[in-house]
């Protein structure tokens, strides 16, 4: 009995021991953590189908505590994800998702992110200007008599919408979907 109890007491100390080294030397981004990126190369939505690969450049270290959590130079790689064409009174939008990273020397990392320029995931999607104006008069009543000012309104016509990406060495982010934890 007393070879059991000495057995189990190891094997915990040895498990706590092992929980506690692992804990040291693990390293953690978050959930919702933005990490710089940048392209080398134009993406945009007249190039571009859903389902095409794009990579992205970390520009700078991302460090946790005093870990090299992700090194300079690393490439995230993903796809196009949602690809709107332009049509009359919006224009064209792109959403990139991020699957993986790969490191400078060479070890490739699952990740779970999105591309953001740091106001949407979605790039491009807003409303055209409108294509022509009509003259309104609109009338007030002032303190003695009847008045009125001329303005100009738009005539529900918007012009036809243009393609939009992402420029070299635009600044973007990659968004985590999921935490990104190493264990060194």
């Amino acid at each position: 009995m007393k070879r059991i109890l000495l057995t189990i007491a190891i094997m915990a100390i040895t498990i706590s021991a092992l929980c506690a080294y692992c804990l040291a030397n693990t390293a953690k981004l978050d959930k919702g953590a933005f990490i710089l990126v940048y392209t080398k190369k134009t993406l945009s939505t007249d190039t571009l189908q859903e389902g095409d690969r794009v990579y992205f450049i970390s520009p700078a270290d991302v460090w946790v505590n005093e870990t090299n959590i992700i090194p300079k130079n690393t490439i995230f790689t993903g796809y196009v994800s949602m690809l709107k064409m332009p049509i009359k009174g919006v224009n064209a939008a792109i959403k990139f998702k991020i699957t993986h990273l790969t490191l400078p020397n060479g070890e490739t990392r699952e990740l779970n992110g999105y591309i953001s320029n740091g106001k949407s995931d979605i790039i491009g999607g807003e409303m055209t200007p409108p294509a022509s104006y009509n003259k309104m008069t609109h009338l007030y009543q002032s303190r003695w008599h009847w008045s009125g000012t001329t303005q100009w309104v738009p005539s529900g016509e918007y012009e036809y919408g243009q393609h939009r990406g992402v420029k070299p060495g635009q600044n973007l982010f990659v968004v985590l979907e999921n935490p990104y934890i190493v264990i060194e």
